[in-house]
């Protein structure tokens, strides 16, 4: 990102940018949660199924 290579990091609009994107306010990220939950509801990502709880583990037979 060339925005913020620290020879664009000199005055304090970029600082403040930068500080944005690395400590969103809790608003952003409700946000951020909410349109989230709305791209997975529209199929935009892939379902995610839970793991097992207890997965079976193949019985080893002796040879």
């Amino acid at each position: 990102m060339p925005d913020f290579e620290s020879r664009n990091l000199d005055d304090a609009e970029s600082l403040a940018r930068l500080a944005e994107l690395l400590h969103p306010t809790k608003v952003a990220r409700t946000e951020a949660k909410a349109r989230g939950r709305r791209r997975a509801a529209a199929g935009f990502l892939p379902a995610q199924s839970p793991a097992p709880a207890d997965p079976v583990a193949p019985v080893l037979q002796h040879a």
